[in-house]
């Protein structure tokens, strides 16, 4: 493969960069990012009715409710998604997801967990013993290995209830002994409210003392009869501004210390600035195709952009810069072995010597990924999503824009295409 000259076909590297960069602008402009309710105050509520109801006749009775702006998504038969602005909830409700201890109150230790009621384990009639599982890789959906065993017939406390699950709705419990199991819905019975008296049958229940939420519930049952609330979260302003702020300077902050890492590493080269600079041009490009195809991920299937999707674009800025610096630093050791070799030479013997394992490595992660995703990771779509654009993204920059661009640099080509720039400019004028 001595003869490839990649480092000659960057231009044509750079336009389809550029192609790429300007196609998820315009997506980012047109059709912008589609917050969840971390990034803006709001609440969502994912409600499962017993007789076939409508979007529209959901949309009409929240809008006389005065929630016109309410999102309805159908997630399964007669189950909705349904998204409104912040409720108003009475002091001390147990729906706001607010921070419970602050630093001048001095508490430590973990946040209690929060009580959704009481279910009875196994089926109507069981005997033996009933399994709990843990999840598996934070999957609830997907039970791992066995976190405790019950007698059936013992009742236990439900701390969390997931809906979202394609096989049942799963249940977190705390067991006799303090642990936390999972456990499908099918596998239980008498699930019982705080405070309920019996379980649930065709009667209403409706929240009591939950303000709006209660005002909400109790129009429901009126107008579409007996339900089950499987998830309820509020965000308030001030969390959802403080999730904003806190990503963004994660993703600043990293990017900085990720420049000046590179800079040092490199510091036995000449103009070691350069490597950095580049490293980072090839992450800004990595994490904008990123944005742009989230863009569009949103307007076409509603996806959006939660602190998962945060999680994975710090993982994929740590997998760009590191295929980066795998690049750079076999330069660094053709620079060491072949000192008369001009930088395009050594850049291009880089770029072939380490392109079987770059290939590799990204093939073997979008396998995993792909896998991940046709097997129904729902809690954890939206960073298997990040993570299968940005590893394509950024396997593409640590080839066609870090390594080529140090090239560029060296032999002039940006200050030629500045001065070119400027030149066309006073003709005009």
């Amino acid at each position: 493969m001595k003869h490839v000259d990649l480092v000659g076909t960057r231009r044509y590297l750079f336009i389809g960069s550029g192609v790429a960069l300007v196609v998820s602008i315009v997506l980012l402009v047109a059709l912008g990012l589609r917050p969840g309710i971390e990034f803006t105050s709001g609440t969502t509520t994912l409600i499962a009715f017993e007789q076939g109801v409508t979007q529209e006749r959901l949309r009409e009775v929240y809008g006389d409710l005065g929630h016109p702006e309410a999102q309805i998504q159908s997630t399964g038969p007669n189950e909705y998604l349904i998204r409104t602005d912040e409720l108003e909830v009475p002091e001390g409700s147990f729906t706001e997801v607010a921070p419970t201890v602050s630093p001048d109150e001095g508490g430590v230790g973990p946040n209690p967990l929060p009580v959704l009621g009481t279910i009875v384990l196994g089926a109507e009639g069981a005997t033996g013993d009933v399994t709990l599982y843990e999840a598996t890789a934070g999957d609830v959906c997907t039970f791992g290995e066995i976190a405790a065993t019950e007698p059936a017939g013992t009742t236990l406390t439900v701390n969390e209830a997931f809906g979202d699950c394609e096989q049942d709705t799963i249940y977190r419990v705390t067991t006799s002994d303090g642990r936390l199991g999972l456990i499908a819905a099918a596998d239980t019975h008498d699930f019982r409210g705080p405070g309920e008296e019996e379980g649930p049958s065709g009667e209403s229940s409706v929240t009591e003392n939950a303000g709006e939420r209660t005002e909400i519930e109790q129009r429901l049952f009126d107008e579409f009869g007996a339900f089950d609330v499987r998830e309820f979260a509020s965000v308030s302003a001030v969390v959802s501004s403080v999730a904003v702020r806190n990503a963004a300077a994660a993703v600043i902050v990293s990017s900085l210390f990720i420049m000046g890492y590179v800079a040092f590493a490199f510091s036995s080269l000449p103009r070691p600035f350069r490597y950095a600079a580049c490293a980072i041009a090839a992450l800004v490009h990595d994490v904008i195709v990123v944005l742009g195809a989230f863009a569009l991920f949103g307007a076409v299937f509603g996806i959006e952009i939660n602190l998962m999707f945060i999680t994975g674009l710090l993982t994929v800025i740590g997998f760009s810069v590191h295929d980066t610096i795998v690049v750079f630093d076999r330069i660094r050791e053709n620079v060491r072995s072949a000192p008369s070799a001009s930088l395009s030479e050594n850049v291009n013997s880089a770029l072939l010597q380490t392109m079987a394992r770059s290939m590799n490595t990204s093939v073997t992660v979008l396998i995993t990924v792909a896998a991940m995703l046709a097997l129904g990771g729902t809690t954890i779509r939206e960073f298997l999503l990040v993570i299968l654009v940005g590893v394509v993204a950024g396997t593409y920059s640590s080839i066609g824009i870090a390594s080529q661009l140090l090239v560029s640099w060296e032999e002039g080509d940006l200050a030629r295409l500045f001065r070119r720039g400027s030149a066309s400019t006073e003709q005009t004028a």
